[in-house]
């Protein structure tokens, strides 16, 4: 499906890791690649919708034909990340999100602005939490069609759905996208697309067919208040 080039359609991805600092070159971060994220967008710009690409550093990039095409603006930090999700929230043209970044649950209380000496036996960190993205992107976007993410491990697919629909009525998403770490190998990352009412969706095996299925829900969305 061709996506209508007029209205609030553009498609907002998020994806990759994010970090955050202790002082000025030491920091704690996840383990995101950023892959899903990139095949997410080539699907998505492959369809004709326009993209913003927030990625965090590091992160696999998307292979497109019209590199141009897309918007990328990379983010290294939480605080970078909302603070651009704020300004290409605040244009206006965006109408679904696909938050697949992987955002540091907690943060250092405080960054030393220098570099913390070795000579200490310990050092003490203590770690608060951090601002749930998910939860900016609702509130700035009311209308938007947002997918979120929830990755889990060592649990049965009802307790997955379980997960994934509180997820969804909690912050009024279109669809969850759940795995568990045992299910992600080279090759592979089978997961379930969890809609309203519990509904699995489909049961991808492939970040490509991951893929295939958001640009789905996302075209059936924007046609839907098409005709609405």
């Amino acid at each position: 499906m061709e996506a209508e080039q007029s209205g609030a359609n553009r498609v907002l991805v998020t994806s990759g890791p994010t970090r955050a600092y202790f002082d000025r070159i030491r920091y704690i971060a996840n383990t995101s690649t950023g892959a899903l994220g990139a095949r997410i967008v080539e699907a998505v710009a492959s369809a004709g919708f326009p993209v913003t690409h927030l990625y965090g550093i590091d992160s696999e990039r998307p292979n497109v034909d019209r590199p141009g095409s897309i918007e990328s603006i990379e983010a290294v930090t939480v605080d970078d990340v909302i603070s651009t999700v704020r300004t290409v929230c605040g244009r206006g043209d965006v109408g679904a999100v696909v938050h697949a970044m992987a955002v540091l649950d907690y943060v250092p209380e405080r960054r030393l602005d220098e570099k913390k000496k070795s000579g200490d036996v310990f050092w003490d960190i203590r770690l608060v939490r951090s601002p749930k993205v998910i939860e900016i992107l609702r509130d700035l976007l009311p209308e938007a069609f947002i997918v979120g993410f929830k990755l889990e491990a060592g649990c049965d697919d009802d307790v997955l759905v379980d997960r994934a629909t509180s997820l969804l009525e909690r912050h009024g998403l279109g669809a969850v996208v759940a795995n568990t770490l045992e299910r992600v190998s080279p090759g592979r990352h089978e997961a379930l697309i969890v809609g309203p009412d519990r509904r699995i969706l489909c049961r991808p095996e492939t970040k490509e067919s991951i893929a295939e299925a958001i640009t789905g829900l996302i075209g059936g969305h924007v046609a839907g208040r098409r005709t609405g």
